[in-house]
């Protein structure tokens, strides 16, 4: 193959373009940072893998600009339907315990993953970006101040230089072999599942379809929003060393196996996989000048729908901290990724794992629709993640419900102008909010050597405050929702995380 001899220059190489390689590089491009993002896939994936988006994911795309979309394209409200053969036993709507209330404006949606990625890559167009397809990363090597790339392309092998490498290639990741991390973990050999995309005729496809028996195992159908396709999911026995690669005609003897429904027919099978369930964790998220991020540092069970929403949460926590340094923040602030998110891929590996034990329980003795609402919760919806112990988490009250770490909620109120608007209207956008809670006092924050860029506003109940900078809390949403009763400064982060909860010194 022939050598490219020219060596190209980015300050961020994207290894991979998935779900979380897309949402970094959205969030590098509307800061100005320069990167570029390459894919050792000819084009875009069609298989529906993950299709849960998540409460905090969805504040992520809200932030991205693309929760629209996500919105219009996907489905908020499932019902899940268990049968007993033909007879069907129950229909209801899972709910997840605090996926709703005055400061969270999003429940869970179901998107499958290749039209989610497709809004993303939409929006990363928009902001100039484009993907480089057929550009296999094969060799990395780190110098004192840069990382070097080999990438093998269908017109000859080049060479990149970044001064800084995020490997989002998946669970295979050639990134994270070559920095010399360790994925550990462990197999569960016997939870293994057939998985496809299947076309489907006579099933109503209002409702998720589910079969769960002792001597059949689990079979779910389950009707992807805005396509005509349905993911087809069926355990495999224990006890089976053996498993059949998948098939149209597998799929259609395991459908007549779990069901009694005669007049329902599989047309057509696209995406086919055996999957077998892995759990593991790498053992650092920084090898010098190189980050993983999603798959490539953590593989989870699928039980709760976690994997594709916490890769997202990582490059979410990762791209305002690059762009810091880039611009001239120091080197330390790219400690704090592995240290805010390894321990969130850790309780959720273990949540997940502890699901997906749940989940094979009742199928052993057919109780489904335990199940199903044991899959989701309060944890699963991302909202409860918190970087109090981060070391760029400063002062704050203690007795307080929201405290300096956790992530700030949203809350409707008046602006000066006399319009509605929404404390998330406020934080999205690529900057630092300091928002000065001060009763209609004079705004005199303790704070001193504030982060750039940033954007301060005044929350005030005092109905004749004016100026371009003032939220009029007329019936105290937002103080409730941040638990504020004094006067106080709130400092957020970029990626929406409250940094600092502080007394305001009034004179």
């Amino acid at each position: 193959m022939k050598m490219t001899t020219a060596m190209t220059s980015t300050d961020v190489l994207i290894v991979g373009a998935g779900p979380t390689g897309l949402t970094l590089a959205i969030d590098l491009a509307r800061r100005g940072a320069d990167y570029r993002i390459v894919e050792r896939a000819e084009g875009p994936s069609t298989a529906s893998r993950a299709k849960t988006i998540q409460p905090r994911a969805l504040e992520v795309a809200d932030d991205l600009g693309v929760i629209d979309r996500v919105l219009q394209l996907g489905q908020v409200h499932v019902p899940t339907r268990h049968y007993d053969r033909d007879r069907v036993i129950s229909e209801a709507v899972s709910t997840a315990l605090g996926m709703s209330g005055p400061g969270v404006p999003y429940a869970p949606v179901w998107l499958s993953q290749p039209l989610f990625e497709q809004v993303l890559r939409d929006r990363l167009a928009e902001l100039g970006g484009r993907i480089e397809w057929g550009a296999e990363v094969t060799a990395v090597t780190q110098t004192a101040d840069a990382v070097e790339v080999s990438v093998s392309a269908a017109t000859g092998e080049r060479r990149m230089r970044a001064r800084y490498v995020v490997g989002c290639d998946g669970g295979r990741s050639v990134v994270r072999k070559q920095s010399g991390a360790t994925l550990e973990g462990i197999s569960y050999g016997e939870h293994r599942w057939w998985l496809g995309d299947v076309r489907i005729t006579g099933l109503d496809r209002h409702c998720q379809h589910v079969w769960m028996s002792p001597e059949h195992g689990i079979l779910s159908l389950f009707p992807l929003p805005s396509t005509d396709i349905w993911q087809f999911q069926a355990s495999i026995p224990a006890d089976d060393l053996d498993p059949a690669a998948p098939t149209l005609e597998l799929f259609r003897r395991l459908f007549s196996e779990h069901t009694g429904l005669a007049d329902v027919t599989i047309d057509d099978a696209g995406w086919l996989s055996l999957y077998r369930i892995n759990v593991a964790l790498v053992d650092r998220y920084r090898c010098g000048r190189v980050f993983l991020a999603g798959d490539a540092a953590h593989v989870h069970s699928p039980a709760g729908g976690q994997g594709m929403n916490t890769g997202i949460q990582d490059a979410y926590n990762l791209g305002w901290k690059l762009a810091a340094v880039l611009d001239g923040a120091g080197e330390t602030l790219l400690d704090t990724y592995e240290l805010e998110r390894r321990p969130v891929a850790q309780a959720v590996l273990d949540d997940s794992t502890s699901r997906l034990h749940t989940l094979m329980r009742s199928a052993g003795n057919g109780s489904g629709a335990a199940a199903v609402r044991g899959l989701t919760d309060d944890f699963t919806t991302g909202l409860t993640i918190t970087y109090a112990d981060s070391p760029r988490t400063g002062s704050g009250p203690h007795d307080t419900r929201v405290r300096a770490g956790d992530r700030a909620p949203d809350a409707v109120a008046d602006a000066s102008t006399g319009h509605r608007v929404r404390v998330f209207d406020l934080l999205r956008g690529p900057h630092w909010t300091l928002l000065t809670f001060d009763h209609g006092n004079p705004q005199n924050s303790n704070h001193t050597d504030l982060p750039s860029p940033l954007r301060t506003i005044r929350i005030t109940t005092d109905s004749t405050a004016t100026g371009p900078a003032t939220v009029i809390d007329s019936d105290g949403a937002i103080h409730r929702n941040f638990d504020i009763s004094s006067d106080t400064a709130v400092l957020i982060r970029p990626d929406g995380y409250i940094a600092t909860r502080e007394p305001v010194a009034v004179p």
